[in-house]
Formats: C-alpha cells, structure tokens, sequence
C-alpha cells in the first residue's frame, strides 16, 4: 500500500464543496502538525486542530474516522516531504564507501532534527495503545531507508569491492551501526539532535568498520 492510498483510506465518505476537498484536507494537515509536535498525541484536541484550520468538526470527520488517522496522514506527509533528501544523496554513483557515507550522513541530517525527534518519541509513547503508528513509521520510512543501503550493497558486490552473502541482514547490520545509535540518544535526550562533526566522524568510521568486514 503506497503512503498516497493510506492518505486517501483516512477519509470517510462525506460531500464537501466542490473543489474544496484538497485544499480542507491540506489546511487540516498543516494545523495539525504543529499541534501534535508541541502537545503531543494525546493532549492535542480535535476542537484545537479545527479552530486552528478554520473548519467545522463535520469537515474533519469527512475526511478522516478519527484522530489516529489524522496523525498518521501528518507523519505519512512528513515522511514524504523527508526521504527525497536521502534518496537523492544516495543516487550519486561513487564507491562503497562514498555511498554508505553519503546515505548515512544524509538520513542522520533528518533524523536529527527536532521534528522527527518529536515523532518518534510521540510514537514511542503511544506504541502499545496505537501500534500502527510504528508500523507506518517502518512501512514508509525505515523500509525506503533500507532498501537504498540494500541498493549501494548490491551495486558494491556487483563491482567486486565487498562479498556480502545475505545484503538484507547487512543492511539492517549497517543501520543499527551507523545511523539509529545517534538517533535512538537524541530521542532518549542523551544527547542534542544535531548532526555535529564529532557524529561525522563517528559515522565515517563506522562506515570503515563495515565494510572491513565486507571485503573479500
């Protein structure tokens, strides 16, 4: 399921304004984002999230069942808005090496910022009670991540420069090494979500450590 149909099975049945649809629904989105990050899931209202929109209650319930939805359409869009930054560091030809670098640098750049600092630990919090928030999160964010370092593996083992016999392992290897560490403390508030040079280096050595497992 693409995270366009998952926006769209948000929305019940209902007969807004003609040509109003979009613009209600994007209005919604972006007053609730700010709401949700500054108050969290679970003290951010509906009546606050409408009043801030400039909509009625059955405007919002038009286009979505329920709060749940809602914040699951804001963090969809927000994933969407986030991984081209990745993706397009990660599309530059280069070695193993340079590729590993430039995916992790990049997804460290916006992970480490307060935005999705506040998400995930939103989602963090609401795990047991709203666990599709999480499978979002994997679906539409940590799975793209995963499949560009199963890509860069792929196109290293093909030039010859590593042997890898199981690439998805290796790749969930390389994440938990090189990329969730800084991000799993900075949403404990061990340390600043900021990408600093000391977290570059950190992340180039890591890099290194990899593949001298990798090589042949």
């Amino acid at each position: 399921m693409s995270s366009e149909t998952l926006l769209t099975s948000a929305r019940r049945p209902g007969r807004p304004a003609r040509g109003t649809e979009g613009e209600a629904t994007q209005r919604i989105l972006d007053a609730a984002m700010p709401i949700f990050l500054a108050e969290g899931f679970e003290a951010a209202s509906i009546d606050s999230i409408v009043a801030a929109a400039g909509i009625s209650k059955k405007t919002f319930y038009v286009r979505f069942n329920s709060k749940a939805d809602l914040f699951e359409a804001v963090f969809l869009r927000f994933i969407d808005e986030c991984i081209p930054t990745i993706e397009r560091e990660a599309g530059h030809v280069g070695s193993a090496s340079d590729c590993l670098n430039r995916i992790a640098v990049a997804s460290l750049k916006v992970a480490l910022t307060p935005n999705v600092i506040a998400f995930q630990r939103i989602i963090t919090a609401e795990a047991m009670r709203f666990p599709q928030f999480a499978l979002t999160m994997n679906d539409f964010g940590q799975s793209r991540l995963h499949s560009l370092i199963e890509r860069c593996l792929e196109q290293a083992v093909e030039a010859g420069e590593i042997t890898v016999p199981d690439i998805r392992f290796a790749a969930d290897c390389f994440l938990n090494l090189a990329i969730r560490p800084p991000v799993d403390r900075a949403v404990l508030g061990l340390e600043r979500a900021e990408l600093t040079h000391v977290k570059r280096v950190a992340v180039k050595r890591a890099v290194e450590f990899f593949l001298g497992g990798c090589r042949p």
